[in-house]
């Protein structure tokens, strides 16, 4: 009898869905008459998709969502979002690349987006404390080198954040210059 239970229990692990009659929490007489249909309680399968990266799907989805709308060529490549114990921190990684043109992202156009991208984040996740935004050159993997991609990057906290917000008639470079963690790398045009 236990060799039979074990057999069931490893096939359950191993292959679930294979025909293995679980055991149900809902006792008879609590509407489902001791019978839960088939397939109505299974657990469901997490789907990542390819922006996903972080160890919180269901946030990463909300900031994807939010800063793809953003941009206005599409260009988010992955978002990062991270809650533990009550501390919330993001990145967001876009394209320093022009989509369908063979350029890249002068200075000021990668100000203006990283300004988008930092306001979008903190008003999307009202608990969010941090987020680091980077712009790398998108390379072919047969084409990698030992050569580093990203060519910007700023980090800004929500404390600086709501007071350079509240300052009116900030360019987008005075805007990312209050967080006092930006760097841009000497090739990137317009600087």
């Amino acid at each position: 009898m236990w060799c039979a239970a074990a057999f069931t229990a490893v096939l359950a692990f191993v292959w679930p869905g294979a025909g293995v009659a679980a055991p149900h929490p809902f006792p008879a007489g609590s509407g489902f008459g001791g019978h839960v249909p088939a397939g109505r309680f299974a657990p469901q399968r997490e789907v990542r998709e390819p922006w996903v990266e972080g160890v919180t799907p269901p946030l990463e989805d909300r900031l994807f969502d939010a800063t793809y709308r953003v941009l206005p060529n599409h260009n988010i490549l992955k978002v990062y979002v991270f809650d533990a114990a009550g501390y919330e921190s993001a990145g967001i990684r876009f394209s320093g690349r022009v989509p369908h043109q063979p350029r890249d992202l002068s200075a000021p156009e990668l100000y203006h987006e990283a300004a988008l991208l930092i306001r979008t984040a903190f008003a999307t996740l009202p608990n969010l404390q941090t987020v680091d935004v980077w712009a790398t050159i998108p390379v072919p993997h047969s084409q990698a080198t030992m050569v580093e991609s990203t060519i910007f990057s700023v980090s800004a906290d929500r404390q600086t954040y709501e007071r350079q917000a509240s300052t009116p008639g900030l360019s987008d470079a005075q805007f990312l210059s209050g967080f006092g963690r930006l760097w841009v790398a000497p090739e990137v045009p317009g600087q």
